[in-house]
């Protein structure tokens, strides 16, 4: 499957959607609009900005709030629910002063909002950022089709093949009568273990990134997290990070100090995300070199700090962190979907806290640090 690479669009070719009806404002805006490049279809309601959506199939949507037959949010949340503009960006406009309009809008899915009456200037700047933020999203979402087009079938394939291939021995040897010894069968063991592993791990992730997505979309909608208060156990922490050591053959290269405490954070998640912090670390530094886990209490923050000594990461590359998004994987063979990261941070944002990605102090490898709220008795 292929994609196509994203190239800014000339304003000429930008079809904006403009529905108001003060005969004025629409036609001072359309010309202002039309002034700048744009392509301008301006209508004086929604019902008609409804009927010319899949003609037109717009860059952008302006629309007034306060409209005869169909107004602004109807129109809005007709947008919204139709796939082919789910992700167009949408600007409302209104002459209401209070901020009702404008949580409603943004509630419903909304971009930006505009006041009347406003400056066509500051109109067309909010336009630009919006068509530049559009833009983003759509590069990243084809990085993220590329990436599972090429990367998910080989890391789901590599693992099942190989339980594939020692079950067929396993009943080849067991049709022909014979028998495995003792070091046969632990090897047998070891590698369907190992592969059993790493098709769990990559179920686990896809799932706690899905269950993620549904959290920020409730949030998106008005609703407020799931939260809970939790202990942090140290003994659970650890024994999930010896597991990350164990599974690099990186025995002795963990340090792990950390204290109990509780957190407010979403249910279900934590241990995953410390566990999916330290395996980065592992993965991305050579045997030999330390991984150091620390925990405690800083202030209203529990936080969790993931020290390693490997190649660390480039300033922007700690900006575009993003789900199903490796950084230099052509250069670095290296399994997994570069989810762990996006997860980490989707969870201690939702939870209240933040991740924090910095290169230690003399510049070699990596700190991570994960901040989640301290739940307070």
């Amino acid at each position: 499957m292929k994609t196509e690479t994203v190239t800014p669009t000339p304003k000429d070719r930008i079809r904006v959607l403009f529905a108001e009806d003060d005969d004025m404002i629409r036609e001072v805006t359309t010309m202002a609009l039309r002034r700048e490049g744009y392509d301008v279809v301006a209508v004086n309601d929604g019902a008609e900005a409804i009927a010319a959506l899949p003609i037109l199939k717009p860059d952008i949507i302006i629309s007034d709030v306060r409209m005869p037959i169909c107004d602004g949010f109807a129109f809005l949340q007709y947008v919204r629910r139709d796939p082919r503009f789910s992700l167009t960006p949408f600007i409302i406009i209104s002459a209401r002063a209070d901020t009702a309009d404008q949580r409603m809008g943004m509630s419903l899915g909304a971009e930006d909002y505009v006041t009347k009456p406003f400056q066509p200037e500051d109109l067309l700047k909010t336009i630009a950022i919006r068509l530049e933020r559009a833009t983003t999203i759509l590069r990243l979402q084809q990085e993220q089709q590329r990436f599972l087009c090429r990367v998910l079938p080989h890391e789901l394939r590599t693992p099942l093949v190989g339980i594939m291939g020692y079950a067929e021995l396993l009943t080849q040897i067991g049709g022909s009568g014979e028998t495995l010894g003792a070091s046969e069968l632990l090897d047998f063991g070891e590698n369907l273990l190992r592969s059993g592993k790493r098709l769990l791990k990559l179920t686990e992730d896809i799932s706690l990134w899905a269950w993620l997505e549904g959290q920020s979309l409730a949030l998106r909608d008005g609703k407020q997290a799931d939260l809970v208060a939790q202990a942090v156990v140290p003994a659970q922490l650890e024994h999930a990070c010896r597991l990350c050591e164990s599974d690099h053959g990186r025995s002795g290269d963990l340090t792990f100090r950390t204290d109990p405490g509780r957190i407010r954070c979403l249910e279900d998640g934590f241990t995953q995300v410390v566990q999916n912090l330290v395996e980065n670390a592992f993965k991305f530094s050579l045997p030999g070199k330390p991984v150091i886990v620390s925990g405690g209490v800083s202030g209203d923050y529990y936080l969790i700090e993931i020290i390693d000594r490997g190649r660390g990461m480039k300033p922007e590359q700690v900006t575009q962190i993003s789900t199903m998004r490796q950084f230099d994987r052509e250069r670095f063979e290296q399994q997994g979907l570069g989810m762990g990261l996006a997860i980490a941070r989707a969870f201690a944002e939702l939870s209240g806290g933040r991740l924090e990605l910095a290169p230690n102090a003399d510049g070699v490898g990596l700190a991570a640090r994960l901040w989640i709220p301290f739940a307070k008795a």
